[in-house]
């Protein structure tokens, strides 16, 4: 037989205060995302390398805008990738 181990209340609150700072901090990085934005811009904006976004985007070639040899990354492609990599 198992036994559940139940939080403190202030260690609830920590937990609170740090799921609420991560939320707020995607909302900062997602309202800093433009309509449509290249690789390089979108891995300094989160931090990883150009080639490192380009590499996981790039699966999926039918939601980007090309243009040329080069691609461009639609807003709402970049949110949801900005989401899976921070969540």
């Amino acid at each position: 037989m198992q036994r559940r181990i139940k939080a403190q209340p202030q260690e609830t609150a920590a937990y609170q205060a740090l799921i609420d700072h991560k939320q707020a901090t995607l909302n900062v990085l997602l309202s800093q995302i433009p309509d449509v934005t290249t690789f390089t811009q979108l891995g300094e904006l989160i931090g990883y390398s150009h080639e490192w976004v380009r590499q996981r985007l790039v699966r999926a070639p039918e939601k980007l805008y090309k243009n040329g040899k080069r691609y461009k990354v639609p807003r709402g492609v970049a949110e949801d990738f900005v989401r899976s990599v921070f969540v």
